[in-house]
């Protein structure tokens, strides 16, 4: 929040590949690391051969420029990466921040994540000498019950574990805080709990990454309450978002 021939899932549930394009060279930033969690794992990350680097959609972290300093970051470190496109979870933000129905907010929200993957295929295609670049649509993760599951123990966690409620609720009200000036306390309260349900849909989604093989997730900003339980804050939490390495990026502008 801070979600032809591209990607998709084939009949066995695997990622396809990105087709290959002439590459681009628009590169105006620097992605460096701001934070890895947990702390032990800060020079230990780089051991693992695969990663999945997320995408917010509408996010002015992920224009063509920055997007193409964290995939030149990643192909230095990894021989295989995930692009994790929040498509299926930003009908939630289309909701609550431009009051779309939910049907046209998620038709919507899968619209601009193709016509995202369709813009910045160059992007990847430019280090696919380096790392086999594939992107995975989060509507597919949500597709499958073993995201189900971990969605229902979230859901129970969130509504069993004070602290774990309290941290992912203080994310929304960061996030609302700067979107959500004259509203009603009504109004408030509906997006702070979309923003809840944003996020408890999103650690699902993480999970079922993480026990498909992909322990490092990268990200150019800050997910507190995921890093708190990656750093072992949230012991109730899926065993899978526990073992989860999380690497922040910082971007800077040259």
């Amino acid at each position: 929040m801070d979600q032809a021939d591209v990607m998709s899932l084939d009949t066995q549930g695997t990622a396809a590949p990105i087709r290959r394009t002439a590459p681009t060279r628009r590169t105006r930033y620097k992605a460096e690391i701001a934070s890895v969690s947990p702390d032990t794992s800060r020079n230990t990350f780089e051991q693992y051969e695969t990663c999945f680097l997320g995408v917010s959609l509408e996010n002015s972290n992920f224009t063509t420029p920055k997007l193409a300093s964290m995939v030149k970051w990643v192909s230095r470190r990894f021989g295989r990466c995930t692009v994790l496109i929040g498509d299926s979870i930003h009908r939630l933000t289309l909701e609550s921040t431009q009051a779309l129905p939910p049907a046209r907010a998620r038709e919507r929200a899968l619209e601009l994540g193709r016509h995202f993957v369709e813009a910045e295929e160059k992007v990847f295609d430019e280090y696919h000498d380096r790392t086999d670049f594939t992107v995975l649509n989060c509507s597919e993760v949500q597709s499958g019950e073993r995201y189900a599951e971990f969605h229902s123990k979230l859901r129970a966690f969130f509504d069993e574990d004070e602290a774990f409620r309290s941290s992912v609720e203080a994310f929304g009200h960061a996030y609302h805080r700067k979107r959500s000036y004259g509203i009603s306390k009504t109004e408030w309260e509906k997006r702070i709990q979309m923003s809840n349900d944003y996020f408890l849909e999103e650690f699902a989604i993480f999970a079922c990454l993480k026990e498909q093989g992909l322990p490092v997730m990268v990200y150019p900003g800050s997910f507190s309450t995921l890093s708190e339980i990656a750093k072992g804050d949230h012991p109730g939490a899926p065993e899978e978002l526990r073992d989860l390495i999380v690497v922040s990026l910082h971007l800077k502008g040259r």
